[in-house]
């Protein structure tokens, strides 16, 4: 999987409605919206009703500092910047996980991911972190000191909510990969073609034409659910993929480019939206 974007404009309004799931001000990002490419900074209040961790109280900068721990979406991380970003031992957490405290509010702490974006620290691609985001807990650097309880938060989660997109068809990622997870949306508000407006939310078709190795564009399109778009609210659609499962490729099938059209009613028969065109990036 390529783990590094270029230039991403986001397009997955579909997890807006989703983002910062589960959480108040307690557990938060910034910036938000938070471009997963870029450096990010990650707040945990351990006074908030989010955090729930009763254990945490007494941390201090000082003699008792606050340590991320953390595993989804990659537990096994490789080197960041030169420094191990590995948990290290419940009883003996990694000091380079060590977070700091907010000079201005003693319960706010935060961490920087080692300065790096969270698709360079996770090294995961970008939209695995806002279809399901980060798992982590906040710990004392041990975690179980004898004859007390576990010095730690229970399981903490939090999507970042994606920077978006304002165009009428959206990629996402812009540049995508044909073995990586792919999400196209479609914002049904922007449509001037008169008789695709207001498109009923059980009525929205994709198809394609799409090229293989640089040949000539077939067509893919058939009066089924595979190509029915999924409705995500407020007018706006979108169909997920892996597009070599997708598009049926063979091994050693390059995707080089792929036209899409929408349209509602007989997937056949037009009116259908003009060809938008994307091309997967190389692998």
């Amino acid at each position: 999987m390529k783990l590094n974007y270029k230039h991403i404009a986001f397009a997955l309004f579909t997890m807006l409605a989703f983002a910062n799931t589960g959480f108040g001000q307690g557990i938060y990002f910034e910036p938000s919206p938070t471009d997963v490419t870029a450096p990010a900074r990650l707040f945990v209040d351990v006074s908030s009703a989010e955090c729930s961790c009763p254990e945490l109280q007494d941390v201090n900068p000082e003699d008792n500092p606050l340590y991320i721990w953390t595993w989804n979406p990659n537990e096994d991380r490789a080197d960041v910047n030169g420094l191990n970003v590995k948990n290290g031992e419940w009883g003996n957490s990694n000091d380079n996980l060590k977070m700091q405290q907010d000079p201005n509010n003693p319960s706010l702490w935060y961490f920087d991911f080692a300065g790096a974006s969270l698709v360079a620290f996770y090294q995961q691609p970008a939209a695995v972190f806002y279809a399901s985001g980060i798992m982590f807990l906040v710990k004392e650097k041990n975690g179980a000191p004898a004859g007390l309880p576990e010095q730690k938060s229970g399981d903490l989660s939090i999507i970042p909510e994606p920077i978006g997109c304002f165009e009428k068809v959206c990629p996402f990622p812009t540049i995508f990969f044909q073995d990586d997870y792919f999400v196209i949306t479609y914002d049904n508000k922007q449509e001037i073609v008169p008789s695709l407006q207001n498109i009923a939310p059980d009525d929205c078709k994709i198809w394609y034409k799409y090229s293989v190795n640089g040949g000539s564009l077939q067509t893919l399109r058939e009066p089924t659910d595979k190509f029915l778009m999924d409705y995500d609210g407020d007018g706006v659609f979108s169909k997920s993929m892996i597009p070599k499962e997708y598009f049926g490729l063979q091994e050693g099938d390059e995707l080089t480019r792929i036209d899409v059209f929408i349209t509602k009613g007989n997937i056949n028969a037009p009116p259908f939206t003009a060809a938008i065109s994307l091309f997967p990036g190389c692998e």
